[in-house]
């Protein structure tokens, strides 16, 4: 007979045949697991020693997984290994530490709850914010990784288990497609609550239940004020939102794609434009552009020539164009307006928007805010702050410096949530 640890340690592998049973079983073995160890402090010193682990590219588990992650979705390696990158950067030993201690000094009137976790496919590690927090806090976790990304979550529940025992034991990682919907409703079942990413029509799918917390489809953007326009700034604001744009090929929510750039001067918007260009065209040396699906490579076309079009019929616009569909940046010098907020296909494909002030940019920003999760902004300390202020008023959940876009704090309000509070509400 085997023990709970046994079981889920095995479920953790991803068997074969999963059924119904399975997932009621694991469910109730992370929550016993969860009710027999709820100390934040442990859990945290094992989150610790993981992230140390995973942060270094050398790490066996981390170079497996993104080899295989880029395998899979036609990425090059040095683009998942540079994404990873950002996206661990924030998991620092103090961070964790802050969440314990927020976490301890919470009185828990209520047993463990069991979460579950749909995990999107088109961004390695996403949910991880979200899952570190509900293991801190007490819960038990059943994770569905994607069919199209089955290998994060797995290879890091892995690491967990090889850290600490009593931890891991907490985590059950699955991966099933969209067709076994009697798994997908047995995991709502079993759970007390769960968290979905991915598109809107996947959180739509599911929200006939109160239980669902969905992250849904939301992009991101960047302003541009005048000073960062200055010969000696351009360039290495270009550079670091390039970054952004670059990492992840553009697919998650806190891929930049749209650019204000704030100047009265004629001209400003394209030089700006054109050091971007620049910039993403060399980032694609270093870490080549993913191979491109059909349906994207029509859009980004279709983008091409829309924007030739509208520069034949006379409107300021031009498109600075890579290889093959590599990059795109579209440049408009119409000062922005309330529907200049345009979302691109992705796989590096930006939009640069002139803006005259802060007002410009605050009509844009309002009429898409609902969609936006996270804005950049670049400028001296006065421009920065007034922009700053301006877009957490409007409901910005994170506003940052140029190349942080990818790297939000551990907790970030991600959606506009505080997913601690979420978390804790239960208890």
């Amino acid at each position: 007979m085997t023990t709970a640890q046994d079981a889920v340690s095995r479920l953790v592998l991803g068997p074969s045949g999963l059924s119904a049973r399975d997932i009621t079983l694991a469910a109730a073995q992370v929550r016993a697991a969860a009710e027999s160890n709820r100390d934040a402090r442990q859990v945290a010193h094992a989150l610790t020693r993981a992230f140390a682990l995973w942060r270094d590219r050398n790490y066996r588990r981390r170079r497996d997984a993104v080899a295989e992650i880029a395998a899979r979705a036609g990425f090059s390696a040095a683009l998942v290994d540079s994404s990873l990158d950002a996206l661990l950067k924030p998991f620092t030993a103090e961070a964790i530490a802050s969440v314990a201690r927020r976490v301890s000094a919470v009185k828990r009137v209520n047993g463990p709850q069991v979460i579950g976790f749909i995990m999107a496919g088109n961004v390695a590690g996403a949910g991880i914010h979200e899952f570190t927090i509900a293991l801190i806090a007490g819960a038990g976790l059943l994770v569905k990784t994607a069919s199209a990304e089955p290998i994060f979550f797995q290879a890091f529940a892995r690491t967990l288990a090889e850290i600490d025992s009593t931890v891991a034991s907490r985590v059950a990682t699955f991966n099933w497609g969209r067709t076994r919907a009697d798994l997908s409703a047995e995991m709502l079942a079993n759970c007390d609550r769960v968290v979905a990413y991915g598109d809107d029509s996947t959180i739509r799918s599911l929200h006939e239940s109160d239980k669902v917390l969905g992250f849904g489809s939301r992009v991101s953007a960047a302003v541009v004020a005048q000073s960062a326009l200055a010969t000696s700034r351009i360039d290495a604001v270009a550079e670091s939102l390039a970054l952004d744009v670059v990492m992840f090929e553009q697919l998650g929510c806190l891929s930049p794609h749209q650019i204000f750039v704030i100047s009265p001067r004629p001209g400003a918007v394209r030089e700006f434009a054109a050091a971007l260009a620049r910039a993403i065209e060399n980032l694609s040396a270093r870490m080549p552009p993913a191979k491109l699906p059909l349906r994207d490579a029509c859009e980004i076309l279709g983008l091409r020539e829309r924007a030739r079009w509208r520069r034949i019929a006379g409107e300021p616009i031009e498109s600075f164009e890579g290889q093959r569909l590599e990059w795109t940046v579209v440049c408009d010098s119409r000062p922005a307006s309330d529907d200049s907020f345009a979302v691109s296909p992705g796989f590096r494909t930006v939009n640069v928007t002139a803006a005259r002030d802060i007002d410009d940019v605050r009509r844009a920003i309002a009429a898409a805010s609902r969609w936006i999760e996270a804005i950049a902004v670049a400028g001296d300390e006065a421009e920065t702050a007034a922009l700053s202020a301006m877009l957490r008023g409007l409901g910005v959940p994170y506003v940052c410096a140029p190349g942080e876009v990818q790297s939000p704090p551990l907790d970030w309000r991600h959606g506009g949530r505080c997913f601690l509070d979420v978390t804790m509400e239960q208890r």
